[in-house]
Parts: C-alpha cells; sequence; structure tokens
C-alpha cells in the first residue's frame, strides 16, 4: 500500500501492543522526515531522531509537532487497557484516555484527518449477536477501560476527518517484551508463576502484523467513519493461555481456569466482545483489487 509522498503522520502510543507494529509498517513506507512518533515520557524506546516522549495529556507538546512538524495525518494509539489498574486508577485511565484524546482532537481535529484505535471493550459481551458485535451496535461498556474509550470516540467523532478502529484483542511480540495478552502470559510462566485465566471471555484475537497492514491501508485509502477490526476466529482468554503454554513448552500445572462469576475482588469481566469486521475488510478488500487492476 503506497503512501502518497506529501503525506506526514504522526503516530501517538508508539510503544503500545498496536502501536508500534503500526509505526514499523510506516517507517518502511516513509522516510524518517516524514514520521513522526509519541511515546510515554517514562520510555527511552524507541531511540529515534523522530520519537518525541512526553505525555499525550500536554497540549504545549502536540502543538510543537503541529508547528514544527506539520503532520498531514495522525493515528491516534495513545491510551490504557489494563483492566486492573484503570478500575484502581480511574483519574489517571481518565486522563490518558479521555483527555489525552481530548488533547490531539483539540490540536489536530480541526485542520487534518485523525485515525483513532479503539478497543472492542467498548461492549459487555453480554448477550452479544451471532456474528459478532457490528458497527452500528450501541456501546454497553462495564469497566473504566470501556467507558474511557467510548467517551474518548465521542471527542474523535466531533473531527472534520475521523475514522475509528475498534480492535479485538492484539496478539504478538510488543517493543518492550511487557504488554499485551502473550508478552504477560508468557512472562509470568518464564518465572515459573501460575496464571488463571476465564474459560467463558471471548475476544476476536487478531495478529499485530495484520493490524498494522489494515490499519496503513484504511489510512491510505482515507477511509471515514467507524470500523471494526478483529481476527476471523475467536478465542476464550483461557484458550491464549493453552496457546502460550504449548508454544512455549511450559508445564500444564501453570495453566488455572475459572469462570467469570467466580471472580470475586476483580474488574468486571466482559462475556463474548467477538467484532463482525465484514465491513472493513470487504473495503480494504475491494479497494485494493481496485487499485491493482489499475496498475
Amino acid at each position: 500500500m503506497k503512501i502518497p509522498d506529501s503525506w506526514r503522520i504522526l503516530v501517538t502510543g508508539v510503544t503500545s501492543i498496536h502501536g508500534w507494529p503500526i509505526f514499523t509498517q510506516l517507517s518502511e513506507l516513509l522516510p524518517e522526515s516524514s514520521l513522526y512518533g509519541q511515546r510515554p515520557p517514562k520510555s527511552d524506546v524507541p531511540d529515534s531522531d523522530n520519537v518525541s516522549a512526553f505525555c499525550i495529556t500536554e497540549r504545549a507538546e502536540l502543538e510543537r509537532i503541529r508547528d514544527e512538524f506539520k503532520p498531514t495525518h495522525v493515528i491516534h494509539c495513545a491510551g490504557v487497557c489494563d483492566l486492573d489498574v484503570c478500575e484502581e486508577r480511574l483519574e489517571w485511565a481518565y486522563a490518558l484516555n479521555v483527555q489525552g484524546t481530548k488533547a490531539v482532537a483539540d490540536v489536530f481535529g480541526c485542520d487534518i484527518p485523525i485515525l483513532y484505535m479503539s478497543t472492542d471493550l467498548v461492549f459487555s459481551g453480554y448477550n452479544s449477536p451471532t456474528g459478532g458485535y457490528a458497527e452500528d451496535d450501541e456501546p454497553d461498556p462495564i469497566n473504566v477501560v470501556g467507558k474511557t474509550f467510548v467517551e474518548a470516540e465521542e471527542h474523535i467523532q466531533r473531527c472534520k476527518d475521523h475514522c475509528i478502529v475498534r480492535l479485538g484483542l492484539p496478539l504478538g511480540d510488543s517493543i518492550l517484551g511487557n504488554k499485551g495478552a502473550i508478552d504477560w502470559i508468557d512472562g509470568r510462566f518464564r518465572r515459573g508463576l501460575p496464571v488463571t485465566l476465564f474459560y467463558d471471555e471471548y475476544r476476536s484475537c487478531i495478529d499485530c502484523e495484520e493490524i498494522a497492514e489494515i490499519t496503513v491501508a484504511a489510512l491510505a485509502l482515507e477511509f471515514r467513519g467507524l470500523f471494526h477490526l478483529g481476527g476471523e476466529k475467536t478465542w476464550s482468554l483461557y484458550g491464549i493461555g493453552e496457546y502460550v503454554l504449548e508454544r512455549g513448552g511450559y508445564s500444564p500445572d501453570l495453566l488455572n481456569g475459572r469462570m467469570r462469576h467466580q471472580e470475586e475482588n476483580g474488574p468486571p469481566r466482559i462475556g463474548n466482545v467477538s467484532l463482525n469486521s465484514n465491513r472493513l475488510r470487504n473495503l480494504v478488500k475491494t479497494n485494493t483489487l481496485d487499485l491493482t487492476c489499475i496498475k
């Protein structure tokens, strides 16, 4: 997928599980002078001249990038999805997910296109529709993560040119080796620590490289509106644990399972938040074929 030579793209949250593969793929398509990244203030990777470390709520830094780098497009990947931490630190989660997104929308949204990476956690997973949640299904979040992302989406929707992509659960290796489901589970198994996962919590898991490919395609094809992007297979959290267990050759004794109703002190648990991604996948496929025919 070719990116026009005149485009200059800002990617926020480049250390996130989905932000890093998107930034990496764009690095292969654009010269360094046409790509800029934002990472958290306490992070020192990636160490590159075209990446700055600051909190996404810092408007002065966003305005500096707007004035100096002059982006033509923004892909907003910054945010927090840790269920337990967000429930415990409500104000922190609200600041990063809602106020950070509002800052991005306020600084850039009136002038240039913004593509926002949201989450399937905007849904409860209770009485989920056959075939997965579609874009016209009403969000009904039950945890802090979902509620803050719904509010963040509202700020993005006020932007003149916006695209919102709700992601299923990203599966892949993160830049720091400590983010995402795979890293967390594998990290515990490597240290000989047990993991308890739910039999009845389901998500549309999607490979991080595929996230990057489809997101960059949506950007290049200038899609607007709301889209869902999950994998074609629905996995339970316990099933993900089994995958990591088998891949790493760990002892089966390290993996335990339970039902959601057995959870006593954790955050509210979703049910089946599988996504129906036909709209986005079909649009990408159709437009890509059209471009191939033109060539």
